[in-house]
Parts: structure tokens; C-alpha cells; sequence
């Protein structure tokens, strides 16, 4: 007779920043998950509706973190969409921009990120001059460095609650660690 005494190895995890992010979800979700992304990036477009459809699936459970990672070697709109979805969120509009950037996405041109400006109902005055003075540069390049340290070399990438998960995953990918870190948080109290 075989006993298995063996447990399963604890999950991989790692201290990922969200001092200052946009988010979607409570504050103080049990699950947190961090997106590394590229607004020019296709299938970070095609990961998009699984993390939409996950907010909605785990309402109040989940918290959706929003950080930039342009590639910008192969997608040269990408940072300037980046600042600009940091421009909308100075006006309380990013979650708006971010929703339109990859439903056009890679119509990503000048012009087109004015136009998603005006869109959303940004004062696009002040969305232009935050644009064409990069305010925003340094706090993106932060949030670029974050993902070099993190080990991100592409995208989409996720951190839940600290574990890694990589590309345009199916919902079910997602699930899988989602339940095991709700699981994980109620043992816990």
C-alpha cells in the first residue's frame, strides 16, 4: 500500500507595486491582479474581455491593477497611448480610456487619441497639453522598470496576488488561481 505524503509546492510569488496604479474593484479585494499591458499589443486586446468578463464573475472579490509595459520595438504608438490613458486618468477618465484604447487599438495615432479624449468627455485642452508636455514620462518609465524587475519581457502579463501568469490566457487560467487564492484568504481568517 502507497501513502502519498507529498504536499504541493507553495506557489510562486513576488512583491509587485501598485502604490499610485489605476484600479477597478475594492480596495481591499482578497485577490489582487496586476495586468502589465501594451495598448498597441494584440492580444493584450484579446485578453482584455477575460479580464472584464473576470470582474464581473468575482465582483467584490477581485481588484484589477492597471500597469504600463509598452514594447515600444514593436509597437511604436504604445507609449504615447500609455501617456495619454495617464492624461485621461488625471481627469477621472481612465478606466473610459483604457476600455476605448483596446476596443480601437492599433488605432492609436495623434489624432485618434484626441478623438477618445473628446469621447469619454475629456476637456481635451488640457488632455493635449498633458500629452505634448509628457508629465507622465517618468511615472511611465517606473512602471516599465517595475516589469523588467518583475522578469516581464511581454505582454499581457499578471501578477495574482503575487503569482505569475502570462499572455492572453483563457478565463479559466485565470479562475483556476482566482479560486485558489479566495480559498487561501478565507483559511486564513
Amino acid at each position: 500500500k502507497v501513502v502519498d505524503n507529498l504536499k504541493p509546492p507553495a506557489a510562486a510569488r513576488v512583491e509587485v507595486s501598485v502604490d499610485g496604479a489605476p484600479f477597478r474593484g475594492p480596495a481591499n479585494s482578497p485577490v489582487t491582479i496586476v495586468e502589465f499591458s501594451d495598448f498597441e499589443c494584440p492580444f493584450c486586446k484579446r485578453a482584455h474581455p477575460t479580464l472584464m468578463q473576470l470582474l464581473e464573475k468575482y465582483a467584490g472579490k477581485v481588484k484589477l491593477v492597471y500597469r504600463d509595459f509598452p514594447l515600444e520595438s514593436i509597437h511604436p504608438q504604445a507609449r504615447r497611448a500609455a501617456e495619454a490613458a495617464r492624461c485621461a486618468n488625471d481627469q477621472g477618465k481612465f478606466w473610459d480610456y483604457y476600455d476605448t484604447l483596446f476596443t480601437e487599438s492599433p488605432k492609436l495615432a495623434p489624432d485618434d487619441l484626441k478623438r477618445y479624449a473628446a469621447q469619454a468627455g475629456i476637456d481635451v485642452k488640457k488632455f493635449d497639453d498633458c500629452l505634448s508636455g509628457g508629465v507622465h514620462k517618468t511615472a511611465l518609465q517606473k512602471d516599465i522598470d517595475e516589469g523588467t524587475r518583475l522578469g516581464v519581457t511581454g505582454t499581457p502579463a499578471f501578477f495574482i496576488n503575487g503569482r505569475p501568469l502570462t499572455g492572453a490566457q483563457p478565463v479559466e487560467a485565470f479562475a483556476r488561481i482566482i479560486d485558489e487564492e479566495l480559498a487561501r484568504a478565507t483559511a486564513s481568517r
